[in-house]
């Protein structure tokens, strides 16, 4: 039986844990929703179809939404979502993902969520390398238990999308998908910047360009963060907020891994 896995991944969480889902699988094969969404054809013919994600302001990040809303799978008797996450927070993003399923007359068959370290450098500070290192262990251990539910067909959802608490939730990552795209106005390289490009090779959304040697963002941001956490001279900041403070990214996820994303 056939499985496919959507994922998303700005600096590396998502991606590692997809990958390492593959490996447990058979007949698994891993699809880029940065790529996959510039295309026109949007149909998965598998019978098994999951969505590997970040949560982003307690919910769906706007790019994972977009694709969501078009993509068509008919074939699909089992679908799944595991969204990564700091914190243990779990947000709407398996009610707001149920609720496009429900338009396709399909349902969400089963949702999990990953602990991982945060990457939102904007708001918070990176745990350090042995406190990473625990949740990379925990999530290996969860990953094959997945792994086995996937492989059975076990449904351990059964989501309830009209309470007002959710529908409180929701609305405030839906004004979060309304202005995400110019939210990136704050970003700007400092002189530390040595025109290497990265970041506009890894942006998933081709957001940024360099002109005259430096980054400019184009007000088309999913706020992922690649470019400020992939910098190899610290040299993208985000206002004041970002000075001086210590960038993450995954380890194992390279800047070819995130440019194969999208090409």
């Amino acid at each position: 039986m056939k499985i496919t896995l959507f994922y998303f991944s700005g600096t590396g969480n998502s991606l590692i844990v997809a990958k390492e889902l593959k490996k447990e699988l058979k007949n698994c094969e891993l699809v880029p929703i940065a790529k996959k969404i510039k295309n026109d054809n949007y149909t998965s013919n598998s019978e098994k179809v999951g969505f590997v994600f970040p949560l982003y302001y307690y919910g769906l990040p706007k790019i994972v939404m977009d694709f969501l809303k078009r993509i068509e799978i008919d074939n699909s008797n089992y679908t799944f979502a595991i969204v990564t996450r700091a914190g243990d927070a779990d947000g709407v993003p398996l009610i707001q993902l149920e609720k496009v399923l429900r338009e396709k007359s399909k349902n969400l068959s089963a949702g999990y969520f990953i602990q991982m370290p945060d990457n939102f450098i904007l708001n918070s500070v990176p745990i350090t390398e042995d406190e990473a290192k625990i949740l990379y262990e925990k999530a290996i251990v969860e990953i094959k238990k997945i792994a086995k539910d996937i492989e059975n067909s076990i449904k351990n959802l059964d989501l309830e999308i009209n309470e007002e608490k959710p529908k409180g939730i929701e609305r405030g990552n839906l004004r979060f998908h309304k202005n995400v795209n110019k939210g990136d106005t704050a970003f700007f390289a400092d002189e530390n910047c040595n025109s290497c490009g990265i970041c506009e090779d890894i942006c998933p959304v081709d957001n940024i360009i360099l002109f005259e040697g430096k980054p400019q963002w184009q007000h088309k941001c999913e706020q992922c963060l690649a470019c400020i956490n992939y910098c190899p001279t610290h040299s993208i900041q985000f206002g004041k907020n970002t000075i001086n403070k210590k960038r993450y990214h995954h380890p194992e996820i390279t800047v070819k891994d995130l440019i194969r994303q999208k090409n």
